[in-house]
């Protein structure tokens, strides 16, 4: 009997072993943080501004008037990061009423509403004469891309 539950105990830890060999050698490289899973971020030039966009997504401009240009996000990652406006003084008007303010400082706002059962954020990025409007669901995206932003030229807007 002592020899039947050696064997079986034996084969159990054989696979535990194994069990334990598979699930950390099938886990991401690099950093398992959390950063390691992050959307990659490409820099593109929209001309008035530059700014990290995901790798695979594909801006055209959707609207514009004077002071204002919006491009919306046709390729991947579309619903993380849907569209992107530039606007001078018209921020207030483009935020739509439906959304709520979650926070609120001289240099971001961030405004929260729900669309066809989905969560929009909004994040705004004051850049000194103008306002960059992130559009998305995935807010830690926003956040990130906001922090790429470079503004270039605001005489065609």
């Amino acid at each position: 009997m002592n020899k039947k539950l050696s064997i079986v105990l034996a084969v159990a830890i054989l696979f535990i072993i194994v069990g334990g060999y598979l699930i950390f050698t099938n886990q991401p490289h690099g950093d398992v943080s959390g950063d390691s899973l992050k959307i990659p971020l490409k820099t593109h030039d929209f001309k008035l501004f530059e700014i990290g966009i995901p790798e695979g997504s594909n801006f055209s401009v959707k609207n514009e008037a004077s002071g204002m240009k919006y491009y919306q996000n046709n390729g991947k990652y579309s619903s993380d990061l849907s569209g992107i406006i530039i606007s001078k003084n018209l921020t207030d008007s483009l935020i739509g009423e439906g959304s709520r303010p979650i926070s609120n400082s001289s240099l971001e706002n961030i405004y929260v509403s729900e669309f066809k059962n989905e969560t929009v954020y909004r994040y705004v990025s004051n850049q000194g004469d103008a306002d960059i409007i992130l559009i998305g669901n995935d807010l830690n995206l926003l956040k990130e891309v906001s922090d790429t932003i470079k503004i270039k030229d605001l005489n065609n807007l």
